[in-house]
């Protein structure tokens, strides 16, 4: 049995029709990923029903931060590090556990407007809609670390116990 031999893209660039950037794509113009890499990874990721992001932090090519900060320009987001950036709690008050966890999204802190700025793990628009319509009042998105959202859940649903 003879196996296809490896064909790498032979192009990661942005198409035109394009709304926003690929995730490989910002990867590359942000020099933290090779073609190759992207290439082996998105082999990887073919077939598997994982995401790019995860494919390269199990490959150990990236931090799960470093997917983060490329999500958040993909999207046109800012970045929050929670792991730095205290979360306010009655920002974090204003949407509920349920719709938070379920979302990976906390609110981070509100702003001078009265706009809640939420943290999301996944800026899919199907994410920020339903973190939106659960929001009393405007919302502002930015993209944080998974692990960093549900550790500020568990830290908040348990009352910052030690």
């Amino acid at each position: 049995m003879t196996s296809t031999p490896y064909l790498p893209r032979l192009d990661h660039s942005l198409s035109g029709d394009d709304a926003r950037p690929h995730l490989g794509a910002v990867l590359l113009k942000s020099k933290m990923l090779t073609p190759e890499q992207l290439d082996q990874a998105l082999a990887d990721q073919s077939g598997s029903g994982r995401r790019l992001g995860e494919v390269l932090i199990e490959r150990g090519w990236l931090f799960p931060q470093d997917v983060a900060r490329a999500l958040a320009r993909q999207w046109g987001l800012e970045y929050v590090d929670i792991q730095h950036v205290s979360v306010d709690l009655k920002a974090a008050a204003r949407l509920s556990p349920e719709i938070g966890r379920r979302y990976l999204a906390i609110g981070v802190r509100q702003l001078g407007d009265g706009t809640l700025m939420v943290a999301v793990a996944d800026p899919t628009s199907e994410a920020l809609h339903a973190v939106a319509e659960a929001v009393d009042g405007p919302v502002a998105f930015a993209v944080a670390d998974r692990a960093d959202i549900e550790f500020a859940w568990h830290r908040l649903l348990q009352g910052f116990k030690p």
